[in-house]
């Protein structure tokens, strides 16, 4: 015998929501359509190319401002011609794993795991200054005729300055597009970015002095891995 159930049960089928609210959220969705993939593609390139550009720029300017012979720091007092070859392939090769892993958003949109994220973010500092502290690729009292900070402060400043640039640019290419692991992908952005400027001192600074190195070359990588991982993960999120 089939049973009915009792009538005073309430009935859900035809329950949904009030159309205001319906309205409401069709106008929102409106408002804010999702981010296409042409314009993601466009800022990504725009960052890849602004970056490198203004890098240059900021050192052929700065050089011949301070030592008036454009990227000093490869041609002064170079323990030889091999050594600055390696050097300089290393730190290249540094600047581009770090940036393809911290920009790369993967076929599903979700970007490098978080193991290679936090490889790059901790990495980038200690192996850079693995490459430039030990064995200088300069003479420490290399004939330089402007003084150099034992300190290395102009070189910090033109560090934080070609940082600021690539952090902002790689924030903008992914401004609400992280939808996991913000965080780390921030401080991989921060070391990127902070690698960016590694390049730049390599190309612009011809001091050999290990105090300068430490605190005008590494230091600045350091201290923006730690602005992208607190300043960006709100800023990635969609």
């Amino acid at each position: 015998m089939e049973t009915k159930p009792p009538s005073d049960l309430p009935q859900f089928e035809n329950i949904g929501p009030p159309a205001t609210l319906r309205s409401r959220v069709r106008a929102e969705i409106a408002r804010t359509p999702a981010p296409t993939i042409s314009n993601a593609r466009a800022r990504m390139v725009a960052a890849l190319a602004t970056v490198p550009v203004l890098t240059a720029a900021i050192v052929l300017i700065a050089s011949e401002v301070v030592y008036g012979h454009a990227a000093m720091g490869l041609v002064v007092a170079a323990q030889s011609t091999s050594r600055l070859l390696s050097v300089s392939i290393l730190i290249t090769a540094l600047v581009i794993v770090s940036t393809v892993v911290a920009l790369w958003r993967g076929s599903n949109g979700m970007g490098a795991g978080v193991v290679l994220l936090t490889l790059v973010a901790g990495c980038i500092a200690p192996i850079y200054a693995a490459i430039v502290l030990p064995s200088p690729l300069h003479e420490a009292q290399a004939q330089i005729l402007v003084d150099i900070s034992p300190w290395g402060t102009r070189c910090f400043a033109i560090a934080a300055l070609v940082s600021t640039i690539a952090l902002a640019s790689f924030a903008s290419a992914l401004h609400r597009a992280v939808p996991v692991a913000g965080r780390i992908r921030g401080a991989a952005l921060g070391a990127a970015a902070g690698a960016w400027a590694g390049l730049a001192l390599f190309a612009f600074c011809p001091s050999g002095d290990q105090p300068h190195l430490l605190v005008g070359h590494v230091m600045p990588i350091v201290v923006f891995t730690l602005i992208g991982t607190l300043a960006l993960s709100r800023a990635l999120r969609p």
